[in-house]
């Protein structure tokens, strides 16, 4: 009973702290709106891929439509769901980190670290979705494995399989790793004979549980005859996709001191992470864990590539901090046990460490009720806007524009807005232009912009 109710007051903090984030946030981050616009196509009946333009497999969008099906067409909803999403996934962390014995102050401290790291760039997004089916996998093998990780419960692993299986149908290209990490890393540990006839059991084993969503996903496309389109959008279009941002620009500092010196740090802790537990082939529980947060952390770090900003750099980072924040701890646990003070000094450090986690947490709840009931009040100032109600945003340029394309249509004139921002304007009048509402390279199919200069 103890146990549920620290769970609950866990959630219940997560929940207060991560709406108070999301919920204010102004009307000016694009991935939020193109996601939501996606699953406004959902909701509105349209097929992906045919009837609109995305890259990446289908899954969330349709999750979404469901829910502005069920409730209210609105961004509004999918902030809700963006609070959930973010909380499922700090309380993951939180839980992983109990998992690996962590001292629960230490614990408190490396949640708040990692919200205040993500903090700028929540919303609902499939990479934070493939990034929560990573860390409950971890969770799961962490906490699940047996004496010799090389061993495995079959049926466990065949339900887990259908879980990572489906962050294929979130994106593909993540999702293609993680599956691959998770169905083939303990071949790593192979040392005889014996031991591939168990691991080979269990990649059988979890590629069947893995297999489930794909053929739900190769059904959906079929019975939407839907094929040319996904595979235009999806496959083909890469050879037009330009959008790169190179790793340089993190380690150059362009995005703050401290990605820069997690650019650095991160690489450094899979390097350290490979050397202890898969080259020197080191023994203990310690070091399995260490291992199969190496082995998720590489699948998780694919995210980085080939748009590595600050926001696809911290989620593909975050199985690797984790790692990072566990060595460091077994590192320092080890150095004090060695002092002759040992006993004072771990008194000291958890006396220092509890008074600071505790205010850290009174300092977030404080700040995080100030800003729910400041956004309460301003929240009905924000109506004017069909589907953007409750959202903060500068409706006057957004109005202008939504009257003019209005004025032109009554004259029988079709306005296109080339930039990517055209989805903010077209949004409130209830319109959608194919290619044109996410018009980006890369975006637009094979046929890049040839397609929308045949259509214009």
């Amino acid at each position: 009973m103890k146990y549920k109710f620290k769970n609950f007051l866990i959630i219940l903090i997560l929940l207060i702290s991560v709406s108070s984030v999301i919920l204010p946030i102004p009307l000016n981050n694009l991935d939020e709106i193109w996601n939501y616009n996606f699953a406004r196509c959902i909701k509105n009946g349209l097929l992906p891929y045919k009837d609109f333009n995305m890259v990446q497999t289908p899954l969330l969008p349709i999750i979404n439509g469901i829910f502005l099906k069920l409730t209210f067409d609105e961004l509004i909803v999918m902030r809700i769901l963006a609070v959930i999403l973010t909380t499922l996934i700090l309380f993951t962390i939180y839980k992983i980190f109990e998992i690996l014995d962590i001292n629960s102050y230490i614990i408190n401290i490396s949640v708040i670290t990692i919200f205040i790291l993500l903090y700028k760039f929540l919303c609902i997004d499939y990479n934070y979705s493939v990034l929560l089916i990573t860390l409950i996998t971890i969770c799961f093998e962490i906490k699940n494995k047996k004496d010799r990780i090389i061993e495995s419960n079959h049926k466990k692993d065949f339900i887990l399989g259908i879980l990572v299986g489906t962050s294929i149908l979130f994106k593909q290209t993540t999702g293609l790793a993680l599956l691959l990490i998770f169905i083939f890393y303990k071949i790593l540990l192979v040392k005889n004979k014996k031991d591939f006839k168990i691991v080979f059991k269990t990649i059988i084993y979890r590629l069947l549980g893995v297999l489930i969503p794909i053929i739900l996903l190769v059904l959906y496309l079929t019975i939407n005859n839907i094929w040319k389109d996904f595979l235009d959008y999806t496959v083909y279009s890469l050879k037009t996709f330009s959008n790169k941002i190179s790793y340089i620009n993190l380690l150059n500092g362009n995005y703050g001191i401290i990605v820069q010196l997690l650019s650095i740090a991160i690489p450094i802790t899979v390097l350290i992470m490979y050397y202890q537990s898969v080259y020197k082939k080191h023994t203990g529980k310690e070091q399995e864990n260490i291992f199969i947060l190496f082995s998720y952390s590489v699948a998780s770090l694919v995210i980085i590539f080939p748009i590595s900003d600050s926001i696809h750099f911290l989620i593909g980072s975050i199985p690797t901090i984790i790692a990072l924040i566990y060595m460091i701890y077994i590192s320092l646990k080890k150095i004090i046990n060695k002092q002759p003070k040992s006993k004072q000094i771990k008194y000291e450090l958890k006396c220092f460490m509890k008074v600071f986690g505790y205010l850290s947490i009174i300092a977030i709840i404080a700040f995080s009720i100030y800003n729910i009931v400041k956004y309460i009040r301003i929240a009905s100032n924000y109506t004017e806007l069909s589907h953007f109600r409750f959202i903060p945003y500068k409706s006057d340029n957004i109005k202008k524009i939504d009257d003019y394309i209005l004025e032109k249509n009554k004259d029988g004139k079709n306005v296109y807005i080339l930039d990517a921002s055209a989805a903010i304007y077209m949004i409130p009048i209830n319109r959608y232009n194919k290619d044109y509402d996410m018009f980006l390279k890369g975006n637009l199919g094979a046929c890049g912009e040839e397609r929308t200069n045949r259509k214009t």
